[in-house]
């Protein structure tokens, strides 16, 4: 082989081996990954309404200014509450409507928990003033917390730290500081229990009850 041969060849061969090292030097070892985007755990809407019901009645529904779902729990954060509670009896319906400042809804559940100047009145001029007011779905319950104040149709009026309002039985507990304003009696204890329209009532716990009281402030 000629000395101009060996040359060719001898180019040939680095330029081959050039080649094949740009090659292996420009090829990744593994491709880039991929950017992972996590859905939102939080969905907020402006506005919107629930509704549960029972046996084909509505129990309750609730609006609200604005609204945030959990999309792991599906439980609702109320913003601007406003709502309706539902009370069925024989002769007819009375409808409780409810505002607050926020809420929970849980999903798993079904209760309510509503907070921040609680204010339930209904069409007969009743109305129940509270910090907080929880709705157990199971056991049929309304319960109120700080500062609960009840007045009803009859113009009798309670006061004290809680109260517990079985809706299907009519009966209501007021628990912590209790004092009753009816007409011309003033009723105070520790712990009370009524009918719904304080029609029956019943006081324990340092119980006191007087009569031909004409001073409010005797009861609030």
């Amino acid at each position: 082989m000629s000395t101009r041969n060996k040359i060719l060849v001898a180019l040939v061969v680095i330029f081959f081996v050039c080649v094949v090292v740009w090659a292996i030097r420009t090829t990744p070892t593994e491709p880039p990954p991929i950017e992972k985007v996590e859905p939102p755990t939080v969905i907020e809407y402006e506005g919107n309404t629930i509704v549960e019901e029972q046996d084909g009645k509505v129990i309750w529904e609730l609006t609200c200014d604005k609204m945030r779902i959990d999309t792991i729990t599906q439980n609702i954060e109320l913003d601007g509450v406003k709502g309706k509670f539902y009370q069925y009896k024989d002769e007819g319906e009375t409808i409780w409507e409810l505002t607050a400042k926020t809420g929970i809804y849980y999903q798993a559940s079904k209760n309510i928990m509503v907070e921040g100047e609680v204010d339930v009145i209904n069409s007969e001029d009743s109305q129940l003033l509270a910090d907080k007011l929880e709705w157990f779905a199971e056991q049929g319950l309304l319960s109120a917390a700080g500062d609960v104040k009840i007045k009803n149709k009859d113009g009798a009026k309670l006061r004290s730290d809680k109260v517990d309002w079985f809706t299907g039985e009519d009966k209501v507990i007021a628990t912590g500081g209790v004092r009753i304003s009816k007409e011309d009696m003033r009723g105070f204890g520790d712990l009370a229990y009524a009918d719904n329209d304080f029609k029956h009532f019943g006081l324990l716990g340092h119980a006191k009850v007087l009569k031909g009281v004409k001073d409010e402030e005797e009861a609030f």
